[in-house]
């Protein structure tokens, strides 16, 4: 069976509102509840520990900690003490980070090769706590963060938007990169491949009948396909909620895909998509 995350935003919530959104995300169905980590954002581990409890049954993760901003003893500890207090119930994700303004502000360096350093030292740390370490997510797009995730994760997930220099931003691949991303991390995951969850982190969901207008609304994820490319991205979920429940049973199929993240933007639109899945 599927599972299904949602990261929540923390800026400007109070307590009330924050445990508000935990409990509705737990309502609408979703298997994980999972917290961001920038720096206008409120801290991702409090915020962990605020969620797990708001609700009763829901993963608590990280979505995804950016291993630059951590020392990895220091994040080994959290992640042991967070784990510890929300009842075994944390799924710890790490990432390289992409805002450079973060990194400046934080006074690290944001070259490639200290990024995928510093993830590289984490997942070390991390492997130190033995069994008492909680499921790994590592997410990205990259070779090199992909070959590490299918090392040493038990969850890798796919964002599929690299950066690209000609828009500023990073933007979404196409269904076909997507599928060559994920043949790129079976073949570097060598026998650990049937033992891994892959993810999907989704940027948005349309509930509409009109899937082709529909999909207009989310154009500025990939500036650069045209629509029936942009219909078929593995990352956008444009229909109805049959429709889109169909397209997450096709990711299922062509991707081996088994856990879907949406973002809160598409929290309450998703979740009826949950609904038909159950």
């Amino acid at each position: 069976m599927a599972r299904f995350g949602v990261v929540l935003i923390t800026e400007d919530c109070s307590r009330a509102q924050w445990m508000d959104k935990c409990r509705r995300a737990e309502a609408l169905g979703y298997d994980v509840i999972a917290v961001p980590d920038h720096l206008n954002l409120l801290s991702p581990f409090p915020s962990a520990m605020l969620a797990a409890e708001a609700t009763e049954k829901a993963v608590i993760g990280t979505y995804v900690l950016n291993a630059s901003l951590h020392r990895p003893a220091v994040l080994a500890r959290d992640v042991a003490t967070t784990d510890r207090l929300t009842g075994g119930r944390l799924e710890v994700g790490l990432g390289a980070g992409y805002v450079r303004a973060e990194f400046e502000a934080a006074g690290v360096p944001f070259g490639a090769a200290d990024r995928l350093r510093a993830l590289r030292d984490a997942t070390g740390a991390l492997a130190a706590l033995g069994d008492a370490r909680p499921p790994l997510l590592i997410g990205g797009h990259g070779d090199r963060v992909l070959r590490l995730a299918a090392e040493r994760a038990e969850i890798v997930s796919f964002t599929g938007a690299p950066y690209r220099a000609e828009f500023g931003r990073t933007a979404l691949v196409d269904a076909d990169e997507m599928a060559e991303r994920v043949a790129y991390v079976r073949s570097a995951a060598g026998v650990r491949a049937p033992r891994l969850e892959l993810n999907v982190l989704s940027k948005g969901t349309v509930l509409t009948r009109d899937r082709r207008a529909g999909v207009a609304a989310l154009r500025r994820y990939a500036p650069d396909l045209g629509t029936d490319r942009l219909l078929e991205v593995p990352t956008l979920f444009v229909g109805t909620a049959g429709q889109i429940a169909e397209q997450v049973l096709h990711h299922g199929e062509r991707y081996g895909f088994s856990y879907f993240t949406v973002m809160e933007s598409s929290m309450e639109a998703f979740g009826a998509v949950i609904e038909r899945l159950r």
